[in-house]
């Protein structure tokens, strides 16, 4: 498309979207049919120059809201709805509900720490950007896998950054390694090192939990070997959070198993004043459970469903 096309585009759009023209009054303005306006806006929307958002958070079960900050030491949750009965839209909008509050955790010259997975996944593709300057965005474990499995990793964190303008800081390395000795050679590496030093000072984190009863997605990495993994949840994992398996109150299952990863320990990552756990998905109310009463999450963002369930613990 030719730039004179594409700027008359996103023209016609301003004034319908942005100035509340309607369609014949842009036709009028653009020497134009009413027809070729509506072909034109609905080519922008095809292209992604117009993007359409609905927001439910005037939906949120609010009773519900209370009664999870009654039952866990959170302060505060978000409950989305569930609309259409599927289960993706409602990660979509479950993330979207966290998105639109980024800017209140979100501040000049402080890190922001993120790690990956689909949920991450889903999110970052719809990051907006925000006005921020001096923002650091870090990594919370390591991205590399070992298996043909795309974690996504990388390309998170970097959404993250453009998000805030900020500048990203990954941690090279696996998630987990074979033995602790590596970890603590890994440690002696300037960039692991400096990740791992702003993750003490970190300000917000942003993360979500994962269940066993599909394959972790740490397993699926090549982290940990078929017989390490049924044998976990022979002897009752609950799940993990960040590259941390948990036990069912939150806490590290295995600390032997847990010395090899390669990130912020579990330690760290509670002690970071804005933890923001997104989840969305009844079969995660296990590990959701563990993750909130081992002190994982100060805001919670869950849809309505999983909510429900979750109070039934």
């Amino acid at each position: 498309m030719d730039t004179n096309k594409l700027t008359q585009m996103i023209r016609i759009a301003k004034m319908h979207y942005e100035l509340n023209y309607t369609q014949l009054e842009i036709a009028k303005k653009e020497g134009i049919s009413k027809a070729t306006v509506s072909r034109i806006l609905k080519s922008a929307m095809d292209m992604g120059i117009i993007e359409v958002r609905i927001k439910n958070s005037i939906l949120n079960d609010t009773e519900l809201e209370k009664e999870l900050i009654a039952a866990y030491p959170i302060k505060r949750a978000v409950i989305v709805p569930d609309m259409v009965g599927n289960e993706q839209i409602l990660l979509q909008d479950v993330c979207a509900a966290m998105i639109s509050d980024l800017p209140r955790y979100i501040k000049n010259d402080s890190i922001l720490g993120v790690f990956y997975g689909h949920t991450l996944t889903v999110m970052a593709r719809q990051l907006p950007r925000l006005k921020r300057h001096g923002v650091s965005v870090i990594q919370l474990a390591g991205g590399f896998s070992r298996a043909m499995y795309e974690s996504n990793a990388l390309s998170i964190l970097s959404s993250f950054a453009e998000c805030v303008g900020g500048t990203a800081y990954p941690i090279p390395a696996p998630a987990m390694v074979e033995k602790p000795f590596i970890v603590e050679a890994l440690k002696q590496d300037s960039q692991i090192a400096r990740v791992l030093d702003m993750a003490e000072v970190c300000d917000t984190a942003i993360f979500s939990v994962g269940n066993l009863e599909r394959p972790s997605v740490l397993y699926e990495m090549g982290m940990i070997t078929h017989e390490e993994y049924q044998d976990m949840i022979h002897r009752g994992v609950i799940g993990d959070c960040c590259s941390h398996f948990l036990n069912c109150d939150g806490n590290i299952f295995d600390q032997e198993m847990d010395a090899r990863v390669v990130g912020a320990s579990l330690a760290t990552i509670k002690k970071i004043p804005n933890k923001l756990l997104v989840v969305s998905g009844k079969e995660k109310k296990e590990v959701i459970h563990a993750a909130l009463i081992g002190g994982l999450a100060d805001s919670l963002y869950i849809d309505a469903p999983t909510a429900r369930e979750l109070l039934k613990q």
